[in-house]
């Protein structure tokens, strides 16, 4: 087996995020009514899929085995590339089937290939003590995250599609994956790249906030007062959180500076969704939605992941990025305005938008992919 390096491993989040923005923008084009008898559904499944699994997943993988272990063995390797199978397999079957036998058999297979892989890292790793935490309370987050996909075969059993416990176990999944696992192993790879240490009163502070953020999602199926006395508490537990890092943050190079702006964001953002109003808009208005799944994902994760690539992206591809994000945001939230004003469909200036996006995407993951920098090898004989 030849050697593995950090190319080898970087080669597929590169490519499956790539090909996630372009099948984005296709539905983006597709939603203007330009494509007749287009199957929105099952191409909405490959997109979101390929982000979350092919994309966010693989990279956070890759920079998690590459920071805190010694090398990735080869047979931590072998899981990686089967995982990168299914997710291939996932990207065509949701296309031609969606959620079918084919997809369902392999989204499964992807699941318990990765418990055997996360399970191998956190034999592996090595570093801080405070990081280290945060990393083995995400890669707990990943099982218990699984609890919602295990569920969907009963409820479907028992015919409760129509119930909103049907709803809640995918939301369930997502939650404690984006706000979850993903979150605590960003936040590990940061600090380490940071040098900052949190207490043991600090992990169990943003670990509790995280947890309790679930109840932000159990409000799109039913109303009670303590879902929001309990959402609005742990958004204030995560704001105060990041403002205690302020101070640690305002030592750092200007790249972390301005990340540690989103986080702050995206902390402030969750305060104004435990507000009736604002979460009310979210449940009830598609577009508000996407706009806050787009934020975290294009406008936090996304960001983070170019930030840690050897390959550093250029200033006018950042500032690019951030004009069509920020526009395409715009759009989301306010488009009976900006339909009026440019005279156009809401779906076509969504779609320019979007173009924008992808663009940038493409530039900064094809460079990367074709980089010829040298790589160091990451192989361990066991």
């Amino acid at each position: 087996m030849k050697p593995i390096t950090a190319k080898h491993l970087w080669s597929f989040p590169l490519i499956f995020g790539f090909l996630g923005g372009v099948i984005g923008l296709v539905l983006r084009y597709a939603f203007t009514g330009s494509i007749a008898n287009f199957p929105f559904k099952f191409v909405l499944h490959s997109h979101s899929h390929i982000m979350l699994l092919g994309f966010v997943f693989n990279a956070l993988i890759v920079l998690l085995f590459t920071r805190f272990t010694n090398g990735i063995n080869k047979t931590s390797y072998r899981l990686y590339l089967a995982l990168q199978v299914c997710v291939a397999i996932l990207l065509v079957g949701f296309i031609i089937q969606g959620y079918a036998l084919i997809t369902i058999i392999f989204s499964t297979l992807h699941l318990w290939i990765s418990y055997w892989l996360v399970i191998r890292l956190w034999k592996q790793l090595v570093g801080k003590k405070s990081d280290l935490t945060l990393i083995k309370a995400g890669i707990i987050f990943h099982f218990i995250s699984s609890i919602g996909p295990y569920a969907l075969g009963p409820l479907m059993g028992m015919k409760m599609q129509a119930s909103p416990w049907y709803q809640q176990a995918i939301f369930f999944y997502l939650h404690f994956q984006y706000f979850g696992s993903f979150f605590l192993w960003m936040l590990a790879i940061l600090f380490q790249r940071t040098t900052v240490e949190l207490s043991k009163k600090q992990i169990i502070l943003i670990i509790s906030a995280l947890v309790l953020l679930y109840t932000h999602s159990l409000k799109y199926s039913f109303n009670h007062l303590a879902i929001q006395i309990i959402g609005g508490i742990s958004s204030i537990i995560l704001t105060l959180f990041f403002l205690k890092l302020k101070k640690s943050f305002s030592k750092q190079k200007l790249t972390y500076q301005l990340f540690f702006g989103i986080l702050l964001f995206i902390g402030i953002m969750n305060c104004f969704g435990s507000i009736p109003y604002f979460s009310n808009l979210v449940i009830t208005n598609r577009f508000m939605l996407i706009a806050w799944l787009h934020l975290l994902f294009l406008g936090m994760y996304l960001p983070f992941i170019w930030m840690e690539l050897e390959t550093k992206t250029h200033t006018s591809t950042w500032i690019a990025y951030t004009f069509f994000l920020l526009t395409s945001e715009a759009f989301l939230v306010f488009p009976a305005f900006f339909s009026e004003l440019f005279s156009a469909s809401i779906m076509w200036l969504l779609f320019i938008a979007y173009f924008g996006v992808v663009l940038c995407i493409s530039i900064v993951h094809l460079t990367a992919l074709f980089q010829k920098n040298e790589t160091y090898e990451l192989t361990r004989t066991r």
